[in-house]
């Protein structure tokens, strides 16, 4: 083998190894022109918009909407939650998603008779970032006012998600 055939097949390398390089920095970025990733599919918990499956859509470029319920039933232990959550996003760039957020949620919990019956709100704010290229984890502090107790408190809400 020449030394012209060991520096093509070097700067075949380089090539091939930065545009492969390039291309997974470029799967996990929110601001992707060839697929946007507009809606998600995952699973949610916090006590302002709600506890369990959640389903997250485009508004507008700017705001998404969320929806979240869940249901766990047992032999006299009935629960059932639904929450909905506005998200106007801050900054989004690369990875990450600042967004400011404000929900409110309907919880229902029935112990032998028992019935406990409310509804929470809440506001904070939040991070969404891009670990995978379509999977994402959302974290959010929310000023949670809690209908049955009368209290304001810091409560945090936390997220996994399936873009799609």
């Amino acid at each position: 083998m020449t030394i012209r055939h060991s520096l093509a097949l070097l700067l075949g390398a380089v090539i091939l190894t930065t545009l492969t390089a390039g291309a997974s920095a470029q799967d996990r970025d929110w601001n992707r022109i060839d697929d946007p990733m507009y809606e998600a599919i995952g699973l949610h918990l916090g006590l302002s918009s709600g506890a369990g499956l959640s389903y997250k859509f485009p508004i507008q470029w700017w705001l998404y909407g969320q929806a979240t319920g869940g249901i766990w039933n047992k032999r006299h232990d009935k629960r059932h939650n639904l929450g909905f959550e506005l998200q106007y996003i801050l900054r989004q760039s690369g990875r990450d998603r600042v967004y400011l957020g404000a929900g409110i949620g309907h919880y229902y919990h029935n112990d032998n008779g028992r019935i406990k019956d409310h509804v929470n709100t809440g506001f904070g704010v939040g991070l969404e970032r891009l670990y995978w290229e379509r999977a994402a984890v959302q974290a959010e502090v929310d000023f949670l006012y809690q209908g049955d107790e009368d209290s304001v408190i810091l409560f945090p809400q936390v997220g996994v998600y399936f873009y799609f």
